[in-house]
């Protein structure tokens, strides 16, 4: 008996090698990722969030455990978890005394500084939600993301180069309080150094924050307003938690030490990065500049393990010319988003960087996709198992009316294999697959959501993002959809951008629009525009063409300002009466496909100029920089 039931089970287990191995194999992929995802990181964070476990609890329980270990490098400082730890108490202390409480909101417009990282912990300890200001953003914008936030005050940078654009702004923002750091010539703001200097530097009691839930929100961070200005979305805490465990299935641990020099006020750096340094116990380096020449140096001199980048910072590393120190490094691996297959290669080849973790995330979708298999180009992996504990589908959309396309059932035609297909995530409670909104855009809300896509009443959340499938079920990057485009590792919005070009005078009509330029990562913003004198050759004059540079220099910032304008006679619009951007995408910057002027940006000079074939060719090689 006992013969035959060994023989059994060694048939079963042949037959199911030999199904795998020739028929489903791709399934080694799938065994990979789930004992590499589940057991990492979808247990110990699932356990986390049922149990109420706030990051903040768990970064004083790093604290006690780690506290003389260095916490954060900056500017060739270091500070350990208990300097960071007694310097974030005091801020939560000043902000009690501020009469700061839990669920109250400030706005934070800090850069890449400690100041940044102590206010992120001490307003945590006490409940106070955080906005997190893009310090890029200028007038109507910066007033707009402020003001959505319904902040009880503002705490602003020792910088004061990002002082000055809220001094201009200041008269219209009704009386919120500006706190700032270091020194200030505003009067109007408040020194909040002295306040911080006389408070406590022990923790708070932890029942000041005891009644916190998991889906009470804790931050607002904004993403690109595809119908305007940039909207706030809710970060539940739930969310900080999900963030801070991300970094687990690449085995992150408090040996490690990690590089950024992107944005804390992205969601990729403050929740990703620094929150998965701060649940662990690792190391963090932080840049307030990125400098591609000084990357593996810096990385040597600090021990660098674990990478954070965008993929146009590892292109700048990738065009510095080669030296023999080039492998003369610590990094285990890189994690991050937007990188091209051949700075992949380079990174690997060239760098000895031995592995990459690709993902595709979005600040207010629940999850995202990563990449733990080193498979060059891919973000993630969807195969039919996968789809079990992930429900998504990628559907087939139509570019024209912008929409997804559907069958005679009325629902979604799904996209085979090899071919780009709309990213939809199913809105499920019971898994946790929520998605909260943006503040003061309830409406907004309903906007990113598709009806019937595999059923009658299903709801699935449109990512706007389109990507291909290979055989083995691996997914990779096509297109970003809809009223956004990425560019300089920053999304900017169509609509905005427009909004803003149709308050000069000549302007009649605009249209915004996303082309793709050289070797260079995402694409670059193109204004085609009606003028309400329109002359012959759909020309514009010199002073024309100063007053959009001195206009976009003024209301812009520098990632969103067109890098190209055309005039058109007019607009073709669509069935739905929306501007057809179609011709206009395929049509780019090339002056073959066009008989009208188009300008560039000369970004040194800050003017558009006429271009030329030659030009056109310097463009297209890099010669010239966009």
């Amino acid at each position: 008996m006992w013969t035959l039931l060994t023989g059994a089970i060694a048939g079963l287990v042949g037959a199911t090698y030999l199904g795998i191995k020739y028929w489903s194999p791709w399934i080694k992929y799938d065994l990979e990722f789930f004992w590499s995802v589940v057991f990492n990181y979808l247990i110990p964070m699932t356990k986390e969030i049922k149990n109420g476990k706030l990051p903040i609890n768990r970064f004083e329980e790093t604290v006690e455990k780690h506290g003389n270990k260095v916490m954060l490098i900056y500017d060739n400082k270091s500070f350990t978890y208990n300097v960071g730890n007694a310097r974030s108490n005091k801020i939560a202390s000043a902000a009690l005394s501020l009469d700061l409480k839990r669920g109250d909101v400030v706005a934070i417009i800090l850069s890449n500084e400690p100041d940044f990282i102590w206010t992120f912990i001490g307003l945590q300890k006490i409940g106070v939600q955080m906005a997190f200001i893009n310090y890029n953003l200028r007038n109507e914008s910066l007033v707009h993301v402020i003001k959505v936030a319904e902040p009880k005050m503002i705490f602003i940078s020792r910088d004061t180069g990002l002082q000055s654009p809220v001094s201009e702004i200041y008269h219209e923002l009704n009386g919120i309080p500006v706190y700032h750091f270091g020194e200030s010539s505003d009067s109007n703001f408040i020194p909040i150094d002295p306040i911080i200097e006389k408070s406590s530097n022990e923790n708070v009691g932890e029942d000041i924050r005891k009644f916190i839930r998991m889906k009470d929100n804790s931050l607002y961070i904004y993403t690109s307003g595809t119908t305007g200005l940039p909207k706030a979305a809710y970060i539940p805490t739930e969310k900080l938690v999900k963030a801070a465990w991300s970094m687990a299935i690449q085995n992150l641990t408090l040996d490690d030490i990690v590089y950024t020099a992107l944005p804390l006020y992205h969601s990729s750096a403050s929740l990703i990065a620094l929150g998965n340094v701060l649940r662990t116990g690792a190391t963090l380096v932080l840049k307030k500049k990125f400098s591609a020449s000084r990357f593996i140096s810096d990385c040597r001199e600090h021990n660098v393990t674990v990478v954070h980048y965008v993929g146009e910072l590892l292109r700048y590393v990738a065009a510095t010319p080669p030296s023999s120190s080039d492998t003369d490094h610590c990094i285990r691996c890189a994690f991050g988003n937007g990188l091209r297959k051949d700075v992949w290669n380079i990174m690997l080849e060239r760098f000895k960087i031995p592995h990459i973790y690709e993902f595709y995330a979005a600040t207010e979708m629940p999850v995202g996709l990563a990449n733990i298999h080193n498979i060059v180009g891919a973000v993630g992996r969807m195969s039919p198992l996968l789809k079990f504990s992930l429900p998504c589908e990628f559907v087939l959309y139509d570019k024209e009316n912008e929409d997804v396309l559907r069958n005679k059932d009325g629902l979604c035609v799904l996209a085979p294999l090899e071919t780009p297909g709309l990213l939809l995530i199913k809105l499920d409670e019971r898994r946790r697959m929520t998605f909260e909104g943006y503040k003061g855009k309830e409406s907004e809300r309903n906007k990113k959501l598709v009806y019937n896509v595999v059923r009658q009443g299903d709801c699935y959340i449109n990512t706007g993002d389109a990507f291909t499938r290979d055989k083995d079920y691996f997914v990779y990057f096509s297109d970003r959809l809809g009223d956004t485009f990425r560019w300089k590792g920053e999304n900017v919005s169509t609509t905005e951008v427009a909004n803003i070009l149709m308050e000069l005078e000549l302007v009649s009509d605009i249209c915004v629009y996303g082309v793709e330029i050289g070797d260079n990562e995402g694409k670059a913003g193109m204004a085609a525009l009606t003028l309400k004198t329109q002359p012959e050759n759909l020309s514009l004059n010199v002073e024309q063409l100063k007053s959009i540079a001195q206009h976009c220099a003024q209301q812009l910032p520098a990632y969103a300002r067109p890098r190209f304008i055309r005039v058109v006679k007019e607009f073709v619009y669509t069935s739905t009466f929306k501007q057809s951007k179609l011709k206009l995408k395929e049509d780019g910057y090339d002056l073959r496909k066009m008989s009208s002027p188009v300008y560039f940006l000369d970004c040194k000079e800050n003017v558009y100029k006429q271009m030329t074939p030659e030009i056109q060719m310097d463009i297209d090689s890099g010669k010239i920089k966009m």
